[in-house]
């Protein structure tokens, strides 16, 4: 999916393009023009105060709840039925589709513990930024757990 979502829902930017989602954040105020300049994204907001705008230009939007990233990320997965598996495929920065690059490629550009350890580098076209699965990777996955653990309905069993 394509989102659009106001600055001070970085975090959750970061996370969507983690999941493989194109997400663009303003970068100044929410406005008119910004809004209609990004008809193919879904808007994400903390303030509820733009809805009316929002449905009158018939622009798809979610508010999200206001300083909780691990909320708002369970309220968009709900409510847009995403799936929650950490793809790595956008840059974290940017949101640029990333390519795959050769480590011997990169090498100047990795620690050299990295080097030796990491695995499934990627390079960022646009901005140039550098990734690796390394020991991080795993950490996203436990946070990730921790995430969706909260998304859970509390009181039900699974089953």
């Amino acid at each position: 999916m394509k989102f659009l979502l106001e600055k001070n829902l970085s975090r959750l930017a970061k996370w969507l393009r983690f999941l493989g989602h194109d997400v663009k954040v303003l970068e100044g105020g929410i406005s008119r023009e910004a809004l209609a300049r990004n008809q193919d994204r879904v808007f994400l907001t903390t303030s509820s105060r733009w809805e009316r705008t929002l449905k009158k230009a018939g622009m798809s939007y979610l508010v999200v709840p206001r300083h909780d990233w691990e909320l708002q990320l369970c309220a968009v997965l709900r409510h847009f039925g995403l799936e929650a598996t950490l793809r790595l495929d956008r840059c974290a920065y940017c949101s640029e589709r990333l390519i795959p690059v050769r480590k011997e490629e990169v090498r100047e550009r990795i620690p050299p513990r990295a080097y030796e350890s990491a695995y499934d580098f990627t390079l960022c076209p646009r901005c140039g930024a550098l990734f690796w699965k390394g020991t991080h990777f795993e950490g996203m996955r436990r946070m990730l757990d921790r995430v969706l653990e909260r998304c859970r309905p509390s009181g039900g069993s699974a089953g």
